[in-house]
């Protein structure tokens, strides 16, 4: 609450210097309307473009409001923060990221997965069930956000890796949570590769 409250003062700060300011000093600055936790996508309704006195030379601060636009957050942004390059990922122009989102986090074999996913990334989910007919290969999800990639930290007692992903459907997260426990998963990165048509999800 302190952090907040500070970051709200150096903000009101910031505007009233505004008018103490000739033009040439003040720029459009891009600032948080809500609090912003990892992981959520900004809506238009998350950010506000105020006119504020900042120093030329702090271009990691968004002055476009467009260019936030279904970023995905990286750390806490507090209401009236700026938002700074640092704070956030670009996510694909899809428009697949949802705008808000239940965390599942599955443990995966690092040789099935690629070798880093950064938060913001998009993912496919496969499983491979052993069964009679042989052992076949489903897509599990399609195209969902990557909130976080950590390799050997041992939160699992396997130690694979752990992945925690965002989704706003909640039996596109049972079904991951099922294919966890009863199948081998893999992963598929597929940021940017909009041309590729993967099999359609077959629901178990």
């Amino acid at each position: 609450m302190l952090g907040g409250l500070l970051v709200t003062l150096a903000v009101l700060g910031l505007l009233i210097a505004n008018n103490l300011a000739a033009d040439d000093d003040i720029r459009p600055v891009v600032v948080a309307r809500v609090d912003l936790a990892p992981g959520m996508v900004i809506e238009p309704e998350h950010v506000a473009l105020i006119s504020a006195r900042i120093d030329e030379s702090a271009t990691w601060v968004a002055d476009d409001l467009s260019a936030v636009h279904g970023a995905v957050v990286l750390g806490p942004i507090a209401r009236l923060e700026f938002i700074q390059d640092a704070s956030i990922r670009q996510g694909p122009a899809t428009g697949d990221i949802p705008g808000g989102v239940a965390e599942v986090s599955i443990s995966i074999e690092p040789e099935r997965a690629p070798a880093s996913l950064a938060s913001g990334e998009l993912v496919s989910v496969y499983a491979t069930f052993d069964n009679e007919d042989g052992s076949p290969t489903v897509l599990i999800a399609d195209r969902v956000v990557v909130l976080s990639y950590r390799a050997g930290d041992g939160d699992f007692a396997s130690g694979d890796a752990v992945l925690r992903l965002g989704l706003s459907d909640g039996e596109t997260a049972a079904r991951i949570i099922n294919a966890d426990r009863t199948g081998d998963i893999s992963i598929v990165g597929v940021t940017g590769a909009d041309a590729v048509e993967l099999p359609e999800v077959v629901r178990r």
